[in-house]
């Protein structure tokens, strides 16, 4: 439509003109986004065709509701949100090119009315911000919730791939090669399996796997129902040792699989740590490896046997009550701890020699074992170890 020489064209007029020429608008759109927004430029996976596309859409829905032809559809920026998530373009990025958008409707707004500023076309100044704000907004939730998605399907496949290299490699070959590659393990290297109690390991799974890469060594870690299990590796065995003894500064028990040299043994590696975190605690220690802990390993692999075992050897002093057998048994315990020596259990304890020998001789009294025996002694030592790991 083309106005008297002497009246201002209308708004909408100009609106329905620019409509017209909404190609060369979107393509004048789009390169002013890729020169002004470097976050379309670095996200490779969005192309220029693709990009050129959300600019034709979105200026042509909002073109035609600010001349007053259409309803305000938002079904362009909802898609341009999902597409920008996809293609890993950021949220920030996308709201810039939406302002760009209205830039750009506004100055060619003043140039078609050739600088006359009308007091109906300062009114349309409103209105284009109003609706630019109506789009982003749209287009921005429909980024979060393409985000979010996202990130629940990268969690739910990584998931997956963390369940197959910990399960038994041979049922799922393919899936396995998948998780060494995904986790970037190496073919051979220096490995073990650690089961870790939940009070060891309040942090999150990646931030574990920083504080670990601090000391030199990869990880992989996957949560499970009273812990965590992880896939330690290093170059080194001595970076193992380091790993270790950071997991063990949490007071919490940690079962360590014997070492292995390549993945393929993790899953066998996977029931050994968490045979020794059930083991760990007793004597002392609260990291404790599958190979130094062969009586309570037995006894765990037994339960029924175990229980039978405790009350057998221990039976009257696990009837005593509570407090008159938890005496005992940690008497028994230091003594065991302390390679038998009464002074250094009693320094342990913090009690008088005497004390100690009087409640050994008690045990002795109840259970019919003779600490000088050298097989009662060990029956002594299998029954406590029976109870403890009963009890834990």
């Amino acid at each position: 439509m083309v106005a008297s020489p002497d009246i201002a064209p209308s708004p909408t007029d100009l609106l329905g003109d620019m409509l017209e020429s909404v190609n060369e608008l979107s393509q004048t759109l789009t390169e002013r986004i890729l020169s002004a927004e470097h976050g379309y430029i670095e996200a490779t996976l969005l192309t220029p065709e693709q990009l050129y596309g959300a600019c034709l859409d979105n200026l042509t829905a909002m073109l035609g509701n600010l001349a007053g032809i259409a309803p305000i559809r938002l079904e362009a920026a909802r898609a341009a949100g999902q597409l920008k998530a996809e293609q890993g373009v950021p949220l920030a990025a996308l709201l810039h090119a939406f302002r760009l958008g209205g830039r750009l409707i506004w100055d060619e707004l003043m140039d078609r009315s050739e600088g006359r500023a009308t007091n109906a076309l300062l009114e349309m100044a409103a209105q284009v911000w109003a609706l630019v704000d109506v789009y982003s907004d749209s287009a921005a939730e429909s980024y979060r919730e393409t985000a979010d998605l996202r990130a629940r399907e990268d969690a739910e496949s990584r998931g997956r791939l963390v369940r197959t290299l910990f399960g038994e490699h041979s049922a799922n070959p393919a899936g396995a090669a998948d998780a060494l590659r995904t986790f970037r393990i190496p073919e051979h290297s220096t490995f073990v399996v650690v089961s870790v109690e939940s009070a060891a390991s309040p942090c999150s799974a990646d931030l574990l796997e920083a504080e670990l890469r601090g000391v030199g060594v990869e990880s992989v870690w996957d949560t499970e129902v009273d812990g965590r299990i992880g896939l330690l590796w290093a170059s080194t065995a001595d970076f193992v040792e380091a790993a270790l003894t950071f997991l063990g500064r949490a007071d919490a028990r940690v079962g360590v699989s014997s070492t292995f040299t390549r993945p393929a043994g993790t899953s066998a590696a996977v029931e050994q740590a968490r045979v020794a975190r059930r083991c760990a605690g007793l004597g002392g220690s609260t990291v404790t490896r599958y190979e130094s802990v062969p009586v309570s390993l037995l006894l765990v692999s037994a339960p029924e046997a175990s229980k039978l075992a405790a009350g057998q050897i221990l039976g009257p002093v696990l009837a005593l009550p509570p407090e008159e057998q938890d005496s005992l048994l940690s008497t028994l315990d230091a003594w065991f701890a302390c390679h038998g020596s009464t002074t250094a259990a009693a320094a342990q304890l913090h009690y008088h020699r005497n004390t100690v020998l009087y409640r050994l001789r008690r045990i002795h009294s109840l259970t019919g074992r003779n600490f000088s025996d050298p097989i009662d002694a060990a029956e002594l030592y299998v029954g406590l170890r029976a109870h403890q790991l009963l009890a834990s």
